[in-house]
């Protein structure tokens, strides 16, 4: 049983990921965290567990069902990297998002070299989700599957 850790804070991808997941990767296990706050927690305490985290780079702060979940954390997934990296936790880590640039017009190719250099032994890539086609699913899968196999 491969168990894979989903941090995801947007309810519709989320949810395509869960979909993917349980169509592409047999006998899987899946767990998911929608904030940056409950993602951190996470990961410090049971990363180790889990064979694969699928990352997104852009998360609200809290978890809550009212309208307030704390501030956007526009770079949350590299705070969620530097963390694994601190406390030695060596799970695979695909990060896969929505955005192709972020805080101070950071682009998703930066992230990307700044990532592979800095968190080597953890960052298998990214993968650029998008809701108008699903070409993402093909590089997801044969990202998933180099490193499950």
């Amino acid at each position: 049983m491969k168990k894979i850790l989903i941090i995801e804070d947007n309810a519709p991808k989320l949810q395509d990921l869960k979909s993917f997941c349980h169509d592409n990767i047999q006998s899987c296990e899946l767990s998911d965290r929608q904030s940056y706050n409950s993602a951190q927690q996470e990961v410090i305490f049971h990363g180790s567990e889990y064979d694969l985290i699928l990352l997104d780079v852009s998360m609200n702060t809290y978890d809550t069902k009212k309208d307030d979940n704390g501030e956007q954390e526009p770079l949350a997934g590299s705070n969620i990297l530097r963390f694994m990296k601190l406390r030695h936790i060596k799970t695979p880590v695909i990060v896969v998002t929505m955005y192709e640039s972020f805080v101070d017009g950071v682009r998703i190719n930066a992230l990307d070299k700044r990532f592979k250099s800095q968190y080597e032994d953890i960052y298998k890539g990214f993968v650029y989700y998008n809701l108008k086609n699903e070409d993402w699913k093909e590089e997801l899968l044969e990202k998933i599957n180099n490193i499950l196999k």
